[in-house]
């Protein structure tokens, strides 16, 4: 592996560190699902937050298909099986990882169409998801430098 590739890769998991830092804050500030919806700082954090932490996902899949050199994936979903298939991250990971690509598109993409009661339910339920990426992740690298 790069030298360069190594360090995007961790330059990148120091981002998400920092996302899920934010994310972690403002869900202990949250007092209700009543007061995280009508209060448009908490939501609009909320969704950016959540969106750069899958952001942040999707450019380290890329990162490590460009390093190894495999085909180009069609889409972001196809990023996750790649890897997956490859034996990078783990089949629970994979499919997580799944509804996240969804939901980053969602945020992306249709923004006028966001719930935020999904938004709510991602950032009390699925911050833990982006720290078992960044373990297999982190696992991945260390058997790639033995």
């Amino acid at each position: 592996m790069s030298e360069i590739t190594r360090q995007k890769i961790f330059e990148k998991l120091q981002q998400l560190d920092g996302y899920l830092s934010n994310l972690k804050k403002l869900k202990k500030e949250i007092k209700s699902p009543e007061e995280f919806l009508e209060d448009f700082h908490l939501y609009g954090l909320a969704e950016r937050y959540l969106q750069l932490s899958c952001q942040v996902v999707l450019d380290i899949l890329n990162l490590v298909i460009i390093e190894e050199a495999w085909e180009k994936p069609e889409d972001n979903q196809e990023a996750v099986s790649i890897l997956f298939g490859k034996k990078i991250i783990s089949e629970n990971l994979a499919s997580s990882l799944e509804g996240i690509v969804g939901f980053r598109n969602i945020l992306v993409h249709e923004y006028g169409k966001i719930d935020r009661r999904r938004v709510y339910q991602y950032l009390l339920e699925k911050l833990e998801l982006f720290k078992v990426f960044k373990k297999e992740i982190l696992n991945w690298l260390k058997n790639k430098s033995l």
